[in-house]
């Protein structure tokens, strides 16, 4: 089975709102055990492409998808490690999702968008803790537990020596 490692990045400003991109399920990639609406929200990021490393690929992608280049980078939280079908062909997914958090007040830019994202990406959106928490009754979050996780990051438990590797 071919694998594909990714990095994504948990994006927050100074008022401990987090990135998030609201995204059109393609059907493209499925996750058997975890089905997605029409409408679902990820966290900026992608598969690393030859030569580079996870931490290069979270800059990489964040550049892409949001225009945004002025971070500090914290470390590497979680780990998610999937069965996937990708375009009905089974794959392996790796994904790291790193810490980061915006210097100073920056709009979001969609001109760095790949040919297919624009299309596929329908909004970013800064979301507060407590948004997360009312939303997810309504809304789909991946990570799933997502509300959770950011709640133990912002507390400062969540912080790990090594990260943390997430269920599916």
């Amino acid at each position: 089975m071919k694998i594909r490692q990714g990095a994504r990045v948990v994006l927050l400003d100074h008022d401990d709102r987090l990135l998030m991109m609201q995204v059109r399920n393609d059907g493209v990639i499925v996750v058997p055990s975890h089905p997605v609406p029409e409408l679902f929200w990820i966290l900026p990021g992608g598969g690393v492409e030859p030569g580079e490393g996870l931490l290069q690929t979270a800059r990489r992608e964040l550049f892409e998808e949001t225009g945004l280049t002025d971070v500090d980078w914290g470390p590497r939280l979680w780990t998610i490690d999937v069965d996937v079908s990708w375009a009905g062909h089974p794959l392996h997914m790796h994904e790291s999702y790193f810490l980061a958090r915006v210097r100073n007040s920056q709009d979001v830019s969609r001109n760095h968008l790949e040919p297919g994202e624009h299309d596929a990406i329908a909004e970013h959106r800064w979301w507060s803790l407590a948004d997360l928490v009312t939303a997810q009754l309504s809304q789909t979050f991946r990570p799933p537990g997502l509300p959770l996780l950011l709640a133990d990051v912002l507390s400062g438990k969540g912080l790990p020596s090594e990260p943390v590797a997430l269920d599916m």
